[in-house]
């Protein structure tokens, strides 16, 4: 295999820049290069000779005449970049409309790649004339390239194609795909909220790990419900995505079907079986307006993109009221074998719940968090309410959406974040009483209840040293709050904060840890 070592030194230094753009004094010496280069450096090559756009096409364009075959194949793969990106020059999609007809299969393969990135009806057109004449090695090329037309005729020509070559049936495959993809994207669809589901189905709720049980009890709303891990839980559900929307503190929703088989049956075999099962399209149908587009996630991740192309192939060929659309999918279907489950989970509608959120700040709460702080706080109608470090106002938000209360306080060093948390208070509808304030010594009359997050380190400590500030911040919160008084919040510092809160007269519940994005915090309620 060819190194950089077999190119001349400069040609070399080029190609290591990742800044280069060639000029004309340099095209001379890349093309040069680009003729006898092994193919990992031709590859190269092709890419930095694109980056000088009309002037490399023009300059390929003089040596195809009198280039050999390897050399033109070269060409005309420069000649596809230029001609992709070029609005202006039509002389260069020309040449590569005639290079369909070099007299090289090698040739016309390259060609047939590249006239598939034109997007233009006449590129097509001349893509499906080929087809009846080409090898199968070049009917490889020709599907690849028609995968990308968005052509209805192109549609048409591969699906009716019957290949007994297995790659070529692939590639056939997964062009049909794209296409109807693609020809889908005009119909309109969208989730619906306000259908329900007709019978009872298993629902998984997910939330942040560790607040599984403080969404169990929030769902008991709607029905019994079970915490089944640190982010998740289950329940019955037969009524609309819009009901499950009152769970504030769910990050999203997935309709549970079983995964049926053994894992000695094939995977297609077993997420078709599923797909099938009515609930699966009873659901689909309930909570989709119009097209249902999905796309395919494997639950143990990892980029597996052939394994996930093979699965949706096999999907569409059996289960016609799903329609396979990774980039504007309305679900996402997650697939876990080890649970032996799939989850239909309706994506890309607009969620109502946090709608006053207009403005934000560095470090702030995610409005699942605040909610499941304000639930954990309790909901007393007589409260009065502080948030020490209020940030754009979400936990005292949270709070004043969760039942009605005496005030609503928050107070912050910064006014930047004074002014998000009256303007997201604003667009709640809620009256916040802020002022500048340092948390240390700050007070507020008749307080009971404070709630926060405050910072974790991940922002700048308001005097460079985090631990201290919180001891500091408790102290004075234990003067602030009387009998029957109670704080909750989330600490980086859990077992620091908890003995000081002990030592100040508290009784202390503290919970698991929570996922912060990165980093965990234990969520702590300390009562008078």
């Amino acid at each position: 295999m060819s190194t950089a070592s077999d190119l001349p030194a400069d040609v070399s230094a080029w190609l290591a820049d990742p800044g280069f753009t060639p000029g004309a004094k340099h095209l001379s010496k890349l093309f040069a290069a680009l003729a006898t280069a092994e193919r990992e450096d031709a590859r190269k090559l092709e890419r930095v000779l694109a980056r000088a756009g009309d002037a490399a096409g023009r300059s390929a364009l003089d040596r195809l005449k009198t280039a050999d075959a390897r050399e033109r194949a070269r060409l005309y793969a420069v000649l596809g970049r230029v001609a992709a990106s070029s609005s202006t020059v039509t002389e260069f999609r020309d040449a590569l409309l005639t290079g369909l007809h070099d007299d090289d299969e090698r040739v016309r393969r390259v060609v047939s790649s590249a006239v598939g990135k034109l997007a233009a009806p006449e590129a097509t057109e001349r893509l499906i004339e080929r087809w009846s004449r080409a090898s199968v090695l070049e009917r490889r090329s020709l599907a690849e390239a028609l995968g990308k037309s968005g052509s209805e005729s192109a549609l048409t020509l591969l699906r009716h194609d019957r290949s007994s070559d297995p790659e070529l049936t692939r590639i056939i495959e997964r062009a049909r795909l794209m296409l109807e993809r693609d020809l889908g994207r005009s119909m309109p669809s969208s989730i619906a909220l306000n259908q329900p589901l007709g019978a009872a189905q298993s629902v998984i709720a997910h939330c942040r790990s560790g607040l599984s049980w403080v969404l169990a009890e929030e769902a008991r709303v709607l029905s019994p419900a079970t915490a089944i891990g640190p982010d998740r839980v289950r329940f019955s559900h037969r009524g609309s995505l819009g009901e499950l929307l009152r769970l504030r503190v769910a990050l999203g929703f997935g309709l549970e079907i079983p995964l049926p088989g053994s894992p000695r049956e094939s995977l297609a075999t077993r997420v078709i079986a599923a797909l099938e099962h009515p609930d699966a399209e009873r659901a689909v149908r309930a909570w989709t307006a119009g097209r249902a587009r999905f796309r395919l996630v494997l639950a143990e991740g990892g980029h597996q993109r052939d394994k996930v192309w093979r699965l949706a192939a096999a999907i569409s060929e059996r289960i016609s009221w799903f329609h396979n659309d990774p980039h504007e999918s309305l679900w996402e279907v997650v697939i876990d074998t080890q649970r032996s489950t799939l989850e239909l989970c309706p994506r890309r509608f607009e969620d109502p719940r946090f709608e006053y959120r207009s403005r934000d700040v560095r470090a702030a709460s995610h409005p699942t968090l605040a909610a499941a702080l304000a639930r954990v706080a309790g909901a007393h109608a007589e409260d009065v309410v502080w948030d020490p470090f209020v940030g754009s106002g979400l936990e005292l938000i949270e709070r004043g959406l969760l039942c009605p209360c005496r005030e609503l306080h928050g107070t912050d060093l910064e006014s930047e974040a004074l002014s998000a948390a009256r303007a997201n208070a604003e667009r709640a509808q809620l009256e916040v009483r802020l002022a500048l304030g340092d948390a240390r010594s700050h007070r507020v009359k008749h307080v009971t209840l404070i709630i926060s997050n405050p910072p974790m380190g991940r922002r700048v400590a308001r005097d460079g040293n985090l631990g201290p500030l919180l001891d500091a911040f408790l102290t004075n919160a234990a003067a602030c709050l009387g009998p029957g008084g109670r704080l909750v919040w989330l600490s980086p510092f859990a077992d620091r904060t908890a003995a000081a809160a002990r030592r100040l007269g508290f009784k202390v519940t503290r919970h698991d840890p929570v996922d912060l994005g990165g980093f965990a915090a234990e969520l702590q309620r300390f009562d008078r």
